[in-house]
C-alpha cells in the first residue's frame, strides 16, 4: 500500500519539483512563470471542469460530499480566525492568515492527486465525476469567504454597494464562471438526452477544442506552482506560515473526519472530501493577498510551505482513506 501512495503522488510532487528547478536556473523566467499560471488559471483549468462537470453524471450524489466540504471549510475559517490573535499572528495578518487555513488548492493538486489514486480503478470515471460536482459549488464558496474575509471594511460606502463589489469579485473568478458553465451544458446534454459516452465522443469542434485545452491543466498546473516555491517566499514569515500550516494540514483534515462522520459518508464520497481538505493553501490565496492590500509575504510563504508538507497530509489519506 505505501508503494502504492508513493506512486500516486510522486508524479505530483516531481512536476512541482521540476517547476522549481526550472525557476531556480533560470529556464523559466519569472515573467513566463507567472504568464504559465495565468494560463492555466484563465485558461486550462476553466476547460478542464466546463469538459468535466457536462459529461458528468449527476446522480452520483455529489450534495452530502459537497456539504461536508462546505462544513469543513467553514468550520477551519472560524477556527484560524478565533485562533490567529492567540497564536501570535497580528491583527493585520490575520485575514491572510485566515484564507491560507481555509481555501486549498484543490484545482491544482487535488484533482490531479485524486486523477492518479484512481486511475485503473473500476471507479475511475464515478469517482473523478464526483470530484468535479463536489468541488463546483464550493469554489463559490472559497472565492466568496476570500473576497469577504480581505475586503477593508469602507464604512463610507453605502451597504448594497459594497456588497455588490463582493459579489462582483466571485463572479469575475474564471473558476466560477467555468463551473457555471460546465453546469449549462450538463443541462443541455441531459434535455437532449445524450449520454456521458456520447458527449465525450462528440465531433463538435468546440467542445474538442475545450477538452484538448484542459488536458494541460493537470501538468501547467502542477509546473507553474512549482515555479512558485521560491527560497525567498519559503522564509518570509515564516513562523506565521508554520502556524498556518499546522490548521490547514493537521486540524483542517481532523475536522473532515469528523463531519464526515456525523454526515455518514461513503467511503469514495469521504476520501474525495479528506483529498480536498488535506491539500495546500490555494496559489490564488496569495494573488488575492496581493490584490486585496492584504499581507502577501505571509501568503505566498503558506502555499510554498503548504505545499512542500501536503506531501505527508496526502499521504495520510491515500493510505488511510483511499477506497480498495
Amino acid at each position: 500500500m505505501l508503494l502504492s501512495v508513493l506512486g500516486i503522488l510522486f508524479p505530483v510532487f516531481a512536476m512541482l519539483a521540476l517547476g522549481a528547478w526550472l525557476r531556480h536556473t533560470g529556464f523559466l523566467s519569472e515573467a513566463f512563470a507567472a504568464g504559465l499560471n495565468k494560463l492555466v488559471f484563465y485558461g486550462a483549468l476553466p476547460c478542464l471542469l466546463v469538459d468535466s462537470i457536462s459529461r458528468s453524471d449527476p446522480t452520483a450524489g455529489s450534495g452530502r460530499a459537497s456539504l461536508a466540504l462546505a462544513l469543513g471549510t467553514v468550520g477551519i475559517a472560524v477556527v484560524a480566525w478565533i485562533l490567529a490573535v492567540p497564536m501570535g499572528v497580528s491583527r493585520a495578518s490575520r485575514p491572510s492568515f485566515c484564507q491560507s487555513v481555509f481555501r486549498s488548492n484543490n484545482a491544482y493538486v487535488g484533482l490531479p492527486v485524486m486523477a492518479l489514486a484512481f486511475a485503473g480503478r473500476d471507479f475511475y470515471a464515478e469517482g473523478m465525476a464526483l470530484a468535479m460536482l463536489t468541488l463546483a459549488p464550493c469554489l463559490l464558496l472559497y472565492n466568496g469567504m476570500a473576497v469577504v474575509v480581505l475586503t477593508r471594511p469602507d464604512e463610507s460606502a453605502p451597504p448594497l454597494r459594497r456588497l455588490g463589489r463582493v459579489l462582483l469579485g466571485i463572479l469575475r473568478n474564471p473558476l466560477i464562471l467555468a463551473c457555471l458553465s460546465g453546469l449549462a451544458l450538463l443541462a443541455l446534454r441531459l434535455r437532449l438526452g445524450v449520454s456521458p459516452a456520447d458527449w465525450a465522443a462528440s465531433p463538435n469542434p468546440l467542445l474538442k477544442t475545450i477538452r484538448l485545452f484542459g488536458t494541460m491543466a493537470t501538468p501547467g498546473s502542477l509546473v507553474a506552482l512549482g515555479a512558485t516555491l521560491t527560497p525567498d517566499r519559503l522564509r518570509a514569515s515564516i513562523a506565521d506560515a508554520h502556524k498556518a500550516a499546522l490548521l490547514k494540514l493537521v486540524v483542517c483534515p481532523l475536522l473532515g473526519v469528523a463531519v464526515c462522520a456525523a454526515l455518514g459518508l461513503p467511503p469514495l464520497h469521504r476520501f474525495i472530501v479528506l483529498c480536498y481538505l488535506a491539500c495546500p493553501s490555494a496559489v490564488a490565496s496569495y494573488v488575492m493577498a496581493e490584490a486585496m492590500g492584504g499581507d502577501a509575504r505571509l501568503a505566498g510563504s503558506a502555499v510554498a510551505l503548504t505545499t512542500v508538507y501536503s506531501a505527508l497530509s496526502l499521504a495520510a489519506v491515500l493510505l488511510l482513506a483511499l477506497p480498495a
